[in-house]
């Protein structure tokens, strides 16, 4: 059904132009005035000039909000949503944020995350461990005071509205339960207003020697699909272990159920916007892992399906980020020509198409990675006994099959996030020799 919308919407509706770029990640602030600051006339407090605070570099607000007091910080954050979210968008880059957290005392660092979690928990930047701590503060603080204004609703309008609203809260909530010998879970980043952005990270990202980044397309919500996402991701996460004790190798991993941007609707499916902000949040994501651990950085892989394989290479034709390596399943096309496009190595590029998956060779958003012209690697999605372990792998068929259980899809995957994608199979003869014989 959900496809059958997509390829309705991108039938029935002609794609928009994008939205005015907004200044790349890490790029210099404009020299600018200080933060102008009224007064509370009830306590002689500063406070902020919202107009002017919109319209000043992160980097400068940044520094600037240092000189609030916490209830005013806490006002402020909480009463303008909309400012916290062009910030974001907007945010300086994650070493810049680093060092700007790292002036801040012990006492600061907590009067922060209790007064503006929404901005603290999602700024790359920011240790991992406080983002937890800020984004599930939010997450609490939302979920308690939807359910008692849902309590309280004055109509049956309101009342739905408020409760689809928990619903998907929940849903990132559910998210975060751990499995009985399983990793933990931390809570990268939050934006509780609806659609809802989320990312869920199974494993330590401070120490994980491999890190997958999964990316979903159109039609695929927090409220519908965070605990199936965040599901997959774990799917992933045990594939990956599983195969590192194969190969005899001592090596950690963590994985990201990363829905980190608002994902197209059969409104606006055939744009280009949201694609936009999806490069934007996952070049953070990325770019934070890195700037995070310098001289310790782990192998980053994104695994991005349809809609979120043309964000992906936004990013990657740009040089918003670099990956160890990418995967792309049902894609609709994007912006690079071919893998010389992408800052990734041309040998660490993959694409998987399904049968009878209608998007794949539509380049729709620009060419498609599967021709032959693009470049990329063949990672077979057509199922197959695997040569190394001789299970019979399943196929993937349509667009939304490629992460199932037991498909030759999650298996090769799972693969290339270790960087063993010389087992990845291709769907050719050659794929009989991939034994472990092969590294020998």
């Amino acid at each position: 059904m959900l496809l059958g919308a997509f390829m309705l919407a991108v039938a029935a509706t002609t794609a928009v132009a994008p939205a005015d770029a907004s200044p790349p990640l890490g790029s210099a602030p404009a020299i600018c005035a200080p933060l102008v600051f009224g007064e509370d006339p009830r306590t002689g407090a500063p406070t902020v000039d919202i107009a002017l605070a919109g319209s000043l570099e992160p980097s400068q607000l940044l520094r600037d909000l240092d000189d609030l007091e916490p209830d005013a910080l806490r006002t402020l954050v909480d009463d303008n949503p909309v400012l916290v979210r062009q910030f974001l968008e907007r945010s300086p880059s994650p070493t810049a944020v680093a060092a700007w957290w790292e002036e801040r005392g012990i006492p600061e660092r907590r009067e922060l995350v209790d007064a503006a979690p929404t901005l603290v928990g999602n700024l790359d930047g920011v240790p991992y461990e406080m983002r937890d701590a800020a984004n599930r503060l939010t997450l609490d603080r939302a979920l308690d005071r939807l359910r008692v204004d849902l309590a309280d609703a004055p109509g049956k309008g309101a009342a739905t509205d408020l409760a689809t609203r928990v619903g998907m809260l929940e849903k990132v909530e559910a998210s975060l339960t751990e499995t009985p010998g399983g990793p933990d879970r931390t809570l990268l980043l939050l934006d509780t207003s609806m659609p809802g952005r989320a990312a869920v990270v199974l494993g330590d990202l401070d120490t994980a020697d491999y890190v997958s980044v999964l990316v979903p397309g159109a039609l695929l919500s927090i409220r519908e699909h965070m605990t199936e996402w965040t599901k997959v991701t774990a799917d992933l996460y045990d594939a990956q272990g599983e195969w590192l004790a194969m190969f005899e190798e001592d090596a950690t991993v963590a994985t990201v159920s990363w829905i980190g941007y608002r994902t197209p609707d059969v409104t606006n499916v055939v744009g280009l916007d949201l694609a936009e902000e999806g490069a934007t949040f996952l070049s953070g994501t990325v770019n934070g892992l890195r700037d995070g651990r310098p001289g310790d950085e782990p192998y980053i892989s994104v695994f991005a399906h349809s809609y979120g394989a043309t964000a992906a290479m936004l990013a990657l034709s740009r040089g918003d980020m670099e990956l160890d390596a990418l995967a792309m399943m049902g894609s609709p096309g994007g912006s690079a020509d071919s893998v010389d496009d992408l800052a990734v190595p041309k040998r660490r590029v993959w694409v998987g198409e399904a049968a009878w998956d209608p998007v794949v060779q539509t380049a729709f958003f620009g060419v498609d990675p599967g021709s032959e012209d693009f470049g990329a690697r063949t990672m077979s999605v057509a199922g197959a006994v695997d040569p190394l372990t001789g299970v019979a792998l399943t196929a993937s068929v349509g667009h939304d099959w490629y992460l199932e259980p037991g498909t030759e899809s999650l298996r090769n995957l799972s693969l290339i996030g270790i960087d063993r994608g010389d087992w990845v199979t291709e769907g050719g003869a050659d794929d009989a020799g991939k034994t472990l014989a092969l590294g020998r």
